[in-house]
C-alpha cells in the first residue's frame, strides 16, 4: 500500500488550520506549529493528523499556549484570542506604561501579571517555606498540595492566592536559587576571613552506593569561630590520589594560601593524602606547610579503650547476650516465662566502645536471669538454641570472674566517658587537649603504678613510663579495680563460690598475665601515649595557648 500525501484542503478544517502546516519538499509529512515538530502521514492520511491532535503531548502544548495567551491578555488588554495579534502587545504596553507613569496609580484589575506570577511578598513566602522544608529535613513530596491547603486555611490572604510551592518548585528554589546563593556567601566570607581550617570525612552513602566525602570549613568571623558545611563529593575508589582529586574539586573556589591545617580521621590513606597535599601546597604557595595536628583523637581514645579489653573478649560476650534473643520470638517467650522479666540485653556498638556503658549495666542486671536460662537449657527444660551466641554465654557462665570483669569494664568506661563527651564538640578545644588527656592517662596508671613514680611527673615523662615493668606495679591486691568489681570479689569470698574463686586466681597466677587488671590498663595506656602524644607532639605544644590565657 502506498504512502498518503499531504492535502492542502486539510488546512481549511477548523480543527487543523491553527496549527497544521505542510512540510516543504516532503509531501508525506505534516508539521505541527504548536509542538514544533513534523510527523509522518504513512498510510493513515488524515487519520495521522487526527491521531497527532489527540496525543497527550499535543494537548499539553495547546493548554500551555492557551494559558500564556490568557496571561498576556489579562495584563496587556489583548482581546483577540488568536496568536496573530500578539504583535499589538508592544503598542498596548507603551500605552499602559505611559498612563501609569502619568497618573501614578495602578490598574484595578484583580488578574494582573503579579497575581499570576507572584509578587515580592509571595516570593518571600515561598522562599521562607522552602527554607523551613530544608531546616526540618522534610521531603520535597511533603509540599504537594500545600498551596491548596494554605488557601483553605487563609482564604482572605492575597499572598496565598498566588502562593505555589509544590515538590518540583521547592526543589528548584533550593537547588538552583538558595544553595548557590549561600555557597557564594560562604566562599566570600572564608576568603575574607584570613586563615582557615578544612575538615573532611568520608563514609558510605547507602542511597547512591558511593563513598561520600564531606568537607567542612572552620574560620573566624564576627568575633567567634564558625564551622560550616562546604560541600560533598561522591567517589568509588578512595585511594590517596582519589581523595586529593575530589578534595581539590570541592575547595577550588577557596584561597588556599590562607589554609593552615587539615582535620581528619586516622586511616593511613588519610595521612598519605595529607603528605601529597603538603607537597603540592608547598609548591604552589612558596614552600608553605600546613600544621599537622594529627587525626581525630576521639577515634584513638575509643580504640585504646577497645584494645584494653580485647584480651577478655568482652565484646564477644555482650554481642552474644543480645543476639541470642534478637528477632527470635519463641526464645524470648521462653526466657520471659522462665524468669518472669521482659528485660533483655541491649545491642553492643562495635565502633563506639564507650557508648556501651549502658550495655554493660544492662548485662550485669540481667546476668542472674540469663544464668537461669542457661541452666534450664542444660537441664533440657528448654530447647537448646544451638547457636554460637549461646555457646559464648555458656562459656562465660563457667568463668567465676565474669561479673567482676564486667564491673571493671564499667569502671574504666566511666573514666573515659567525660573526656569523650567534652571533646565531642565543634568548639576549638585543642589548647586543652594536653591537660585533659594527661589527666585521663594519669587516672589509668594511678590504678596500678606505684605512687612514688607518679610524684610530680610531667606529661612527657608520663609517655616514657615503663608500664610493662612489673617492678613499677603495686601489689595485685592493691590494684584499683573499682568498687563494683571489689564488691563482686568480696561476695565470692563470703559465698560458696570460694573454691571456684581460688581455682580461678591460681589459674591467673600461673599464666603470663600475672595481673589481668593491670594488663588491660597497660594496653589502653600504651595506645593513648603512642598514637596521641608521641606521634603528634604539636597537639600538646598547643597547650601553650591555654597557659597564655591563664596568665592573661
Amino acid at each position: 500500500m502506498g504512502k498518503c500525501k499531504f492535502q492542502l484542503k486539510w488546512l481549511e478544517n477548523v480543527n487543523f488550520k491553527t496549527w497544521l502546516q505542510p512540510v516543504s519538499g516532503k509531501n508525506d509529512e505534516g508539521f505541527c506549529g504548536i509542538c514544533r515538530k513534523a510527523f509522518k502521514l504513512g498510510t493513515m492520511g488524515i487519520g495521522a493528523v487526527k491521531s497527532h491532535m489527540q496525543c497527550d503531548g499535543h494537548k499539553s502544548a495547546v493548554r500551555a499556549k492557551q494559558q500564556t495567551t490568557n496571561v498576556m491578555s489579562s495584563y496587556f488588554g489583548v482581546t483577540d484570542k488568536s496568536t496573530s495579534n500578539v504583535n499589538n502587545v508592544t503598542t498596548t504596553t507603551d500605552a499602559v506604561t505611559t498612563v501609569c507613569g502619568a497618573a501614578n496609580i495602578t490598574t484595578a484589575k484583580s488578574s494582573d501579571i503579579r497575581s499570576t506570577f507572584g509578587s515580592n511578598a509571595t516570593l518571600q513566602a515561598e522562599v521562607l517555606w522552602c527554607l523551613n522544608t530544608a531546616v526540618h529535613h522534610h521531603s520535597y513530596a511533603s509540599n504537594d498540595g500545600v498551596s491548596e491547603l494554605f488557601q483553605a486555611m487563609f482564604p482572605d490572604s492575597e499572598i496565598v492566592k498566588s502562593f505555589s510551592c509544590g515538590k518540583d518548585k521547592t526543589s528548584y528554589i533550593l537547588k538552583f536559587g538558595l544553595a548557590p546563593y549561600f555557597k557564594n556567601q560562604l566562599i566570600t566570607a572564608v576568603n575574607n576571613a584570613g586563615p582557615f581550617v578544612l575538615m573532611f570525612d568520608e563514609s558510605l552513602n547507602h542511597s547512591t552506593k558511593n563513598k561520600q566525602l564531606d568537607v567542612h570549613v572552620r574560620f573566624w568571623e564576627a568575633g567567634c569561630v564558625q564551622s560550616r558545611y562546604l560541600g560533598s563529593q561522591f567517589m568509588g575508589h578512595s585511594k590517596s590520589e582519589d581523595l586529593l582529586h575530589h578534595f581539590k574539586k570541592c575547595v577550588h573556589l577557596l584561597d588556599l594560601k590562607h589554609l593552615i591545617s587539615i582535620s581528619m580521621d586516622g586511616p593511613n590513606v588519610n595521612f598519605k593524602f595529607l603528605n601529597n597535599l603538603q607537597q603540592e601546597h608547598g609548591e604552589l604557595h612558596g614552600g608553605r606547610q600546613l600544621i599537622s595536628v594529627g587525626s581525630c583523637g576521639l577515634h584513638t581514645v575509643h580504640n585504646s579503650f577497645k584494645t584494653g579489653f580485647s584480651v577478655w573478649n568482652i565484646e564477644k560476650l555482650l554481642r552474644a547476650m543480645h543476639y541470642v534473643f534478637h528477632n527470635v520470638p519463641a526464645r524470648r517467650e521462653d526466657y520471659t516465662k522462665l524468669t518472669g522479666t521482659s528485660l533483655f540485653p541491649l545491642p553492643f556498638c562495635g565502633h563506639r566502645w564507650v557508648e556501651n556503658l549502658p550495655v554493660a549495666e544492662r548485662a550485669i542486671e540481667v546476668w542472674p536471669k540469663l544464668k537461669e536460662y542457661v541452666e534450664a537449657v542444660r537441664r533440657k527444660e528448654l530447647p537448646n538454641p544451638g547457636t554460637s551466641s549461646f555457646d559464648t554465654i555458656e562459656a562465660a557462665n563457667k568463668d567465676p570472674l565474669i561479673l567482676a570483669k564486667l564491673q571493671f569494664f564499667m569502671a574504666i568506661s566511666r573514666t573515659f566517658c567525660p573526656f569523650l563527651k567534652k571533646y565531642q564538640t565543634d568548639e576549638p578545644v585543642l589548647p586543652f587537649l594536653c591537660r585533659d588527656l594527661t589527666e585521663l592517662m594519669m587516672s589509668l596508671v594511678r590504678r596500678f603504678i606505684k605512687r612514688e613514680l607518679l610524684q610530680d611527673i610531667t606529661p612527657f615523662k608520663l609517655t616514657k613510663l615503663d608500664t610493662d615493668d612489673q617492678k613499677n606495679w603495686i601489689n595485685a591486691s592493691l590494684t584499683d579495680i573499682g568498687l563494683g568489681a571489689e564488691s563482686v570479689l568480696k561476695v565470692m569470698l563470703l559465698c560458696n563460690s570460694l573454691t571456684a574463686f581460688f581455682l580461678c586466681m591460681a589459674k591467673v597466677r600461673s599464666s603470663s598475665l600475672s595481673n589481668p587488671w593491670s594488663n588491660d590498663l597497660i594496653l589502653s595506656f600504651t595506645k593513648l601515649s603512642t598514637r596521641l602524644i608521641l606521634s603528634f607532639g604539636v597537639s600538646f605544644n598547643a597547650s601553650c595557648f591555654y597557659l597564655m590565657g591563664k596568665l592573661q
